[in-house]
C-alpha cells in the first residue's frame, strides 16, 4: 500500500547554550511517533546538548488543509519556546497534540525530561494596536458560504474584508465528505433507473400538496417524466423540481418553499460555476446516507471537502480580486446605526487585538451553525433524549453559533432552533466520518447481525432507529465493489485500508463468517441477513423494511474479503439560524429586512426544515453564498 507522505517541513533555530534547559540531551537526530487525527505520525527531532535545533515532518496521514496549520505553527512554536506546553491550532487540535507528542517521544529517545518541557510555561502574545479597517463588504467566516460570498461579491466590483477565527479557510466545509446534491441531467445518463426508483417518482408526483408551490412542482415534475418516459430515456429521471419536492418533504413541510426553490435552482448553477473556475467534476451521480435519491456528486481530484475550499480560495488570487483576509480574528458584535442598519462588526484577533471593519455596504455573516457549542445544543434540543458533551460532534470545534448570536443582538428573528440533526454513520467515541468505507446506504446491522432499518432511508429516521439497538450503534458492511475505496484502497477522504485496520475502525474477515466473529454477532444469522439483502438488491424490493431504492452495486460480493465499519449517531448539522428572505437578507423578528445584514450557510435557518437530505447542504453553502454576495454587492 502507497501511504500519504505529508508536507516536509524543517525548521531550524540557533539558540544561546547557557540556558537553564543546557546539557539536557544527548546531541543527534532522533524519531518520535505518535497517534494522529487518521493515523500514525513521525517527527525527525535534532538536539545539540542544549536545545532543539530542528523538527522535520515526516510521514503521516493527517489531511492536507485541514492539519497544514499545525504543521507550520506547533513545531515552529516548540523551537522558539524549547517547550512542549505550546498552544494548539483551532480546528487541528489532535494533529498539534500529536505533533507535540511525537517531539515528547523523540525528546524521552535522547535523554530529555518531556515532563520538564511540557511544564516550561510560554509567554502569551499581547495583543496588538487597536484595528480600523473599511471595505464594501464585511464577510464573517472562512468556509465555502463566506469563500463565496466573497468572490462573488469582489466579481461584481465590491472591495471584501473576510474574517476567519481560526488560521485557515475551511470550517466545516473541508470536513465534510464532499458531496453536493444538484439535479444536473447530464450526471443522471450515468445511472440506469430501476423499477423502485420509477415507482418512488410517482410516489412524489402522488402527494397531497401542502400549498400551491409544491403543487406547482409536482405538476412540473409530471410533465418531466412523462416525456422522459415517452423518449425511451432508461437513465435516472432527475430534475430541480424533484429534488424540491424531495427537500420539502424530507424536512417534514417545516423548510421555506421559496428558500427550497432558491436552493434547488441555484445548485445546478452553482457545480457549472465551480467547474468553469476549474472544479473536475467525477462523472457520476451518487447517493449517500440520507440523500434519498442518487444526485450527490463529488470532486474527482480532492478528498472530501477540500476541492471545495481549494478552489473557491484560488479563485482570490487567480483573478487579483479585491478580497483582504484575516485569519485568527473573531466576530463579537454588529455595529449599527441610528437607522438600525447594520454598518460593520466589531472583532478581536487570537492575541486580543481589537477590530473595527466598517462596512460601506453590508456585513455577510457565515459562520456556521451550533454544532460544536453544547450549552447552546442542549437549550435548544428537543429532539433527542439528550445532545450534552457525552454526544460527540462531526463539526469543527470553531463551529460555535457567534453569528447567530451575534445576529439576534440586532434583533435577528431565529427559526427551527430545535431542529438539529444527528449523522448516523459517525465514529462512536470521536464523532469523525473520514475513518470509513462503505456506502451510506450499504446494509447496517446490529449485534444480532440483524438489519433494522431501509438504509436509504432520512437521517432522522436512520439515527432514531441505530440508537435503539443494543450498544446505540451499528455495523456498515461492504465488499470492495461497494466500499467507495479506490484502486488504491483509499476512501474519499484518501485514507488508507491498512490505516483504517490497524485503527480499528474497519474491521476485515475473508469470510463472512469471520467477520461475524470480530464484530462479535452470531455467525448463522449474520450470513442469511446478507444473502436476503442480496437478494433484496437484486430485485428492487425489500418486503422487510419497504425499501425500494438499491444502487447498482448495493448488493455485496460473495467472495470476501468482507468489511464491517462501527458507527453511531453524532451532533452533526444545525438546520435552525437566522431567518433570511430569497436574496438572503436577515429578517428580523417583524418579519421586517435588517438593513445592511446578510447570512449565508449553516447560520441559516429554513432551507431543510426538521431534516436535512445528505448532500443539500454544500448545495446550499454555495449557492447561498454565491446569492448573498451579489446582492450585497448591489
Amino acid at each position: 500500500m502507497k501511504r500519504y507522505l505529508g508536507l516536509l517541513m524543517a525548521v531550524i533555530l540557533m539558540l544561546s547554550p547557557v540556558t537553564m534547559w543546557a546539557d539536557t540531551y544527548t546531541a543527534g537526530t532522533y524519531t518520535g511517533e505518535a497517534q494522529g487525527h487518521n493515523g500514525k505520525l513521525t517527527v525527525e527531532v535534532t538536539f545539540s546538548d542544549g536545545a532543539i535545533t530542528a523538527i522535520e515532518l515526516g510521514e503521516h496521514t493527517e489531511s492536507p488543509g485541514i492539519a497544514d496549520p499545525a504543521f507550520e505553527r506547533v513545531p515552529q512554536a516548540i523551537l522558539e519556546h524549547q517547550s512542549l506546553a505550546v498552544d494548539t491550532v483551532a480546528n487541528a487540535t489532535v494533529t498539534s497534540k500529536a505533533i507535540i507528542e511525537a517531539v515528547a517521544d523523540a525528546v524521552t529517545k535522547a535523554g530529555g525530561d518531556a515532563e520538564a518541557l511540557r511544564n516550561k510555561e510560554v509567554a502569551q502574545a499581547q495583543a496588538g494596536e487597536a484595528q480600523e479597517m473599511t471595505a464594501d463588504i464585511v464577510v464573517m467566516g472562512g468556509g465555502a458560504a463566506g469563500l463565496a460570498a466573497a468572490v462573488t461579491a469582489a466579481e461584481a466590483g465590491a472591495s471584501v474584508i473576510l474574517i476567519e477565527k481560526t488560521p485557515a479557510y475551511g470550517g466545516n466545509t473541508i470536513l465534510s465528505g464532499g458531496y453536493m446534491q444538484a439535479a444536473e441531467p447530464e450526471y443522471a445518463k450515468t445511472v440506469e433507473m430501476t423499477d423502485g426508483q420509477r415507482s418512488e417518482v410517482e410516489r412524489y408526483i402522488a402527494l397531497e400538496p401542502k400549498g400551491e408551490r409544491m403543487a406547482a412542482w409536482q405538476a412540473t415534475v409530471r410533465e418531466q417524466y412523462d416525456a422522459h418516459v415517452k423518449a425511451g430515456n432508461t437513465w435516472l429521471f432527475d430534475s430541480p423540481e424533484l429534488h424540491m419536492i424531495q427537500t420539502y418533504v424530507g424536512g417534514d413541510y417545516v423548510g421555506n418553499p421559496e428558500l427550497i426553490e432558491m436552493m434547488c435552482k441555484g445548485d445546478v448553477d452553482s457545480m457549472h460555476w465551480l467547474a468553469d473556475n476549474g472544479f473536475n467534476w467525477k462523472n457520476s451521480a451518487l447517493a449517500i446516507v440520507g440523500s434519498i435519491w442518487m444526485r450527490c456528486h463529488i470532486s474527482a481530484d480532492y478528498a472530501s471537502g477540500q476541492g471545495f475550499i481549494a478552489i473557491i480560495s484560488n479563485m482570490i488570487k487567480d483573478k487579483n480580486l479585491d478580497v483582504t483576509t484575516l485569519f485568527e480574528v473573531a466576530g463579537t458584535k454588529l455595529i449599527t446605526d441610528d437607522t438600525g442598519r447594520v454598518t460593520g462588526l466589531i472583532a478581536q484577533g487570537s492575541d486580543g487585538t481589537p477590530y473595527t471593519l466598517n462596512a460601506n455596504k453590508a456585513v455577510i455573516l457565515a459562520s456556521g451553525g451550533f454544532g460544536a457549542n453544547v450549552d447552546m445544543r442542549v437549550k435548544y434540543n428537543t429532539m433527542w433524549p439528550s445532545l450534552d458533551a457525552s454526544v460527540p460532534t462531526t463539526n469543527a470545534a470553531s463551529i460555535t453559533g457567534d453569528g447567530i448570536l451575534m445576529a439576534q443582538e440586532v434583533g435577528a428573528n431565529l427559526i427551527d432552533m430545535d431542529q438539529i440533526q444527528l449523522l448516523p454513520i459517525a465514529d462512536p467515541v470521536t464523532g469523525r466520518t473520514n475513518n470509513v468505507i462503505g456506502e451510506g446506504t450499504n446494509m447496517y446491522v446490529n449485534q444480532l447481525g440483524k438489519r433494522f432499518v431501509n438504509e436509504s432511508e432520512r437521517r432522522d429516521v436512520l439515527a432514531k432507529a441505530i440508537l435503539e439497538q443494543p450498544g446505540s450503534y451499528c455495523y456498515i458492511i461492504s465488499t470492495f465493489w461497494n466500499s467507495r475505496m479506490d484502486a488504491d484502497y483509499k476512501n474519499n477522504y484518501h485514507l488508507t485500508l491498512d490505516e483504517m485496520l490497524a485503527s480499528g475502525a474497519v474491521l476485515e474477515g475473508k469470510t463472512l463468517e469471520e467477520l461475524a466473529e470480530k464484530m462479535g454477532v452470531p455467525a448463522d444469522t449474520f450470513v442469511e441477513t446478507v444473502n436476503n439483502f442480496n437478494k433484496y438488491a437484486a430485485e428492487s424490493n425489500d418486503p422487510e423494511f419497504g425499501r425500494m431504492v438499491f444502487p447498482a452495486n448495493a448488493a455485496l460480493e460473495m467472495e470476501g474479503p468482507f468489511y464491517a465499519c462501527k458507527r453511531a449517531p453524532a451532533v452533526h448539522h444545525t438546520m435552525g439560524g437566522i431567518e433570511v428572505n430569497v436574496h438572503n437578507q436577515v429578517l428580523n423578528t417583524q418579519g421586517e429586512v435588517i438593513p445592511g445584514l446578510y447570512a449565508a450557510g449553516e447560520v441559516t435557518g429554513g432551507f431543510h426544515g426538521s431534516n436535512r437530505l445528505g448532500g443539500n447542504a454544500l448545495a446550499e453553502i454555495v449557492t447561498t453564498g454565491r446569492n448573498a454576495g451579489s446582492h450585497a454587492a448591489q
